[in-house]
C-alpha cells in the first residue's frame, strides 16, 4: 500500500516537535517536508528549530521551507511574554540543540505547499498546527488545488473555552483574518479543536524511558517535560497534545470517535463559530472533532516514537 504523503506546517513549539517527531517514526507516512511559520515562535525561529530536529533524528532528506513573518493585520511580528513559560525562549523547552548544519531551501513554503498540491491533488495531506496564513496565501495562489487535498488544522474551540481567552485558541486568535478567509474558501478541512486535544494528557512518567535511550531521547524528553510541568504546573498531570493529535488524525482519523460537520467562520476576536449563513445549506465544508480515542492514540504515538528513538 503507497505510503501516506504528508507536509506539517509549524510555528515549531514543543507540540509542533512532538507531533514531527510522530510523523517521522511512522512508517506509513511519506514526509514531503516542513513548512514554517510565526506563532509560538519567530518563523526564522521555527525554521531553526525544524531544522535542529531532523538532524537529531538523522533526516537530513526531509526539507523546510520557510513562510509567513507575520498575520494579515499586522506589518509585524509579536511575540506574548507569555509563550516563554510555555514553549521555551527558543520554543523547544530551551533545550540547547546546538546551530543548524542546513538552511531551508529558496523556495517559499506557500510555494511548496501548492506545488505539492498541484502535484499529488487527493493524494497529499497538510497539516496546518500553527496560525492559518500561510494556508490563506495558498487559497490565494491556487484555490482549486487547496480544494482537492487533505487538510487537517489544529485551531479553534466549539464547546469548551479557549486558551488564549474564554472565547478564542491561540492558533485561530493569531490570525483570525486569515483563519475567516480559508473557512470562507471552497477548501474542505477537518478540524482538531480543543475540545478533543484537551482529552490527550500524556505525564512525564508516560515517556520517562526516552531519556535514558540515547542523546535524542533525552533532548525529546527534556522538551516534552518543559511543556508538561508548565502548563500545568504538575508534571504528573500532564499536557495536552495538541499537534500531535492532528497529525495523527490526519493520517487515522478514526482515531477521532466522534466528527461533527459544519460550515465555521471566525469572529474578529478570534472565536470559532458555525456561520449563520450557511447553518441550512446541505454542503457542510467542515468536520469538526469532538470526541477521540485518547488512549489508543497516546499508546500509539509513544509507542511509536520510542520505537524510532530506539532505531537511531
Amino acid at each position: 500500500m503507497a505510503k501516506t504523503k504528508m507536509i506539517i506546517d509549524c510555528d515549531t513549539g514543543v507540540d509542533d516537535a512532538l507531533a514531527i517527531s510522530y510523523i517521522l517514526a511512522n512508517p506509513d507516512i511519506e514526509f514531503l517536508g516542513i513548512s514554517t511559520t510565526f506563532g509560538n515562535v519567530s518563523v526564522d525561529q521555527s525554521v531553526k528549530n525544524s531544522l535542529l530536529l531532523l538532524e537529531m533524528f538523522h533526516r537530513e532528506d526531509v526539507k523546510v521551507y520557510r513562510g509567513m513573518e507575520h498575520n494579515w493585520k499586522s506589518d509585524s511580528y509579536y511575540r506574548d511574554p507569555r509563550l516563554d513559560d510555555i514553549h521555551g525562549r527558543n520554543g523547544i523547552g530551551n533545550v540547547d540543540l546546538g546551530e543548524p548544519k542546513r538552511k531551508a531551501e529558496d523556495i517559499c513554503a506557500v510555494d511548496f505547499i501548492v506545488d505539492c498540491a498541484r502535484k499529488y491533488g487527493e493524494d497529499l495531506h497538510v497539516v496546518f498546527v500553527g496560525p492559518l496564513t500561510n494556508f490563506g496565501e495558498c487559497v490565494k495562489k491556487d484555490p482549486e488545488a487547496m480544494k482537492r487535498i487533505n487538510i487537517t488544522i489544529m485551531g479553534g474551540a466549539l464547546t469548551v473555552q479557549g486558551n488564549r481567552d474564554i472565547y478564542s485558541e491561540a492558533n485561530i486568535f493569531d490570525d483570525p483574518v486569515a483563519a475567516k478567509y480559508v473557512f470562507g474558501s471552497e477548501a474542505h478541512i477537518n478540524v482538531i479543536p480543543l475540545d478533543v486535544t484537551l482529552k490527550t494528557l500524556f505525564k512525564v512518567s508516560d515517556i520517562k524511558e526516552w531519556k535514558e535511550i540515547n542523546e535524542a531521547g533525552k533532548n525529546l524528553y527534556e522538551i516534552a517535560r518543559f511543556y508538561y510541568v508548565n502548563e500545568y504546573q504538575d508534571e504528573e498531570t500532564g499536557g495536552a497534545m495538541h499537534d500531535p493529535l492532528a497529525a495523527f488524525a490526519s493520517y487515522d482519523p478514526s482515531i477521532i470517535t466522534n466528527w461533527f460537520r459544519c460550515n465555521l467562520t471566525v469572529e474578529e476576536n478570534g472565536r470559532m463559530i458555525g456561520t449563520f449563513r450557511e447553518l441550512n445549506l446541505p454542503e457542510k465544508r467542515h468536520s469538526v472533532a469532538l470526541d477521540v480515542d485518547a488512549k489508543r492514540f497516546t499508546e500509539t504515538y509513544i509507542e511509536l516514537v520510542t520505537r524510532m528513538i530506539k532505531d537511531l
